[in-house]
């Protein structure tokens, strides 16, 4: 089965499984806090998101008066994407293609983008043999100068970590220590290969990208398979919150989140 076929299975219900959930309300909003200042260093960006799901992102830069290309290797997420901005128009649309990661340099030959983004671990689903190959499509649709900014799956959680091992589970909490490809079901009967980098290892294999800034996306903010008891337990998720805009911000604690914001430039010879 074809990563975009794996993916169809979740569009129809991304938005209210994630997009719209506390959980992946509150960390968008994280990421978004690091994304902002780089939208706003100038205006009219030519920018390119990569696995753009269901146009959430690619809504938010483009309402910012920025020109945005969106891509995602599944149909249907595309699909609804497509669909979101037909009932409700922007003065500046952006433009969704279906496009898996390894066909960016065919699709895109002879283009170059201000800025790349790829929010909430779309590139965790690439192998590091798809991811080196990745790293060069990047490096060669930049401009000099241009950022590419990534927010991955963190791969030393603590939430997840400390959950499983409070409950005698050491196999889910050491999960994402594995440096191999893990297997993650999407549905009752859909499974996809993750792969959980380090910081270090992806900023090798990102290379010659330079690593410039590094951030934490869900320190206290839990990781999303924890929805249903924040729901039950909405003070307590506030708080958490409050907490994340408090201290959640220490690049230090970047290895500890649920996701990190990772900040990549173009040198310009």
């Amino acid at each position: 089965m074809s990563k975009a076929t794996t993916f169809d299975v979740l569009a129809g219900n991304y938005d209210v499984a994630f997009t719209d959930s506390l959980i992946g309300h509150a960390q968008r909003r994280i990421s978004y806090k690091w994304l902002r200042p780089l939208l706003a260093q100038k205006s009219g960006m030519q920018l390119l998101e990569i696995n753009c799901g269901t146009g959430a992102d690619a809504i938010w830069m483009a309402q910012k008066e920025h020109h945005v290309t969106a891509t995602d290797a599944s149909p249907a997420m595309i699909e609804k994407a497509k669909r979101k901005i037909a009932i409700a128009p922007l003065p500046n649309q952006p433009e969704f293609q279906t496009c898996s990661f390894n066909e960016l340099h065919a699709t895109f030959q002879g283009r170059q983008f201000d800025g790349i983004i790829s929010n909430f671990a779309g590139l965790n689903c690439a192998a590091p043999a798809v991811m080196e190959n990745v790293a060069k499509q990047l490096q060669q649709l930049l401009r000099p100068g241009g950022f590419l900014a990534v927010v991955l799956f963190g791969k030393y959680c603590l939430w997840e970590t400390m959950y499983y091992l409070l409950k005698a589970q050491p196999r889910q909490a050491f999960r994402r220590w594995n440096n191999g490809e893990v297997m993650v079901p999407l549905s009752a009967t859909v499974q996809q290969p993750v792969y959980y980098y380090s910081i270090k290892k992806f900023t090798r294999l990102m290379r010659p990208l330079q690593l410039m800034e590094k951030r934490p996306v869900g320190l206290c903010i839990p990781p999303s398979w924890m929805e249903g008891y924040m729901q039950q337990h909405r003070r307590f998720f506030n708080g958490l919150v409050k907490a994340e805009d408090r201290i959640g911000g220490a690049p230090f604690a970047t290895i500890l989140a649920d996701h990190a914001f990772l900040l990549f430039k173009k040198e310009v010879k």
